[in-house]
C-alpha cells in the first residue's frame, strides 16, 4: 500500500485575518496595561470585611472575604497566602474570595499581619 502524505496546515497568519470580526479579538503584548491601569489602594486603605457563610452551601461553613479593591492577580496571591496559612482550600470571585471552613478569626489575623485593614462581620 502506498502511504499518503498529509498536508500541514498554515496557522500563523489564521488569527491575524480573523482580526476584524466584531465577536473575537487577538490579545497583543499591550493589551495587558489594561488590568495594570486599575486604581488599587495601598494595602493599608483597603477595608476587607470578613463573614461566616452557610446559606445555600450544603451545610457547610465557609468563610468569605470581601470589600477587595485592586489587581486582580494581587488578590489571587493574596487568597494563596491565605490559603496556605488556614491549612485550606478556596476559591476566587471577582472582588471576593471564599475560605473553606471556619476560619473567620484566623483569616483576620492573617490580614492584618499582611497590613490589610480587616474586620469580622455578620453580614
Amino acid at each position: 500500500m502506498a502511504k499518503k502524505k498529509m498536508q500541514k496546515l498554515d496557522l500563523n497568519n489564521f488569527f491575524i485575518q480573523n482580526k476584524q470580526e466584531e465577536g473575537f479579538k487577538v490579545l497583543q503584548e499591550n493589551d495587558n496595561e489594561e488590568s495594570e491601569n486599575i486604581a488599587s489602594l495601598p494595602t493599608n486603605a483597603q477595608k476587607l470585611f470578613v463573614r461566616k457563610e452557610k446559606k445555600g452551601r450544603g451545610g457547610k461553613t465557609v468563610t468569605v472575604v470581601e470589600g477587595y479593591q485592586g489587581n486582580p492577580q494581587t488578590l489571587e496571591q493574596l487568597c494563596k497566602k491565605v490559603k496556605q496559612q488556614c491549612g485550606v482550600g478556596g476559591s476566587v470571585n471577582q472582588k471576593t474570595f471564599i475560605i473553606q471552613g471556619d476560619k473567620a478569626d484566623q483569616v483576620v489575623k492573617i490580614l492584618i499581619k499582611a497590613g490589610y485593614n480587616a474586620k469580622k462581620t455578620t453580614k
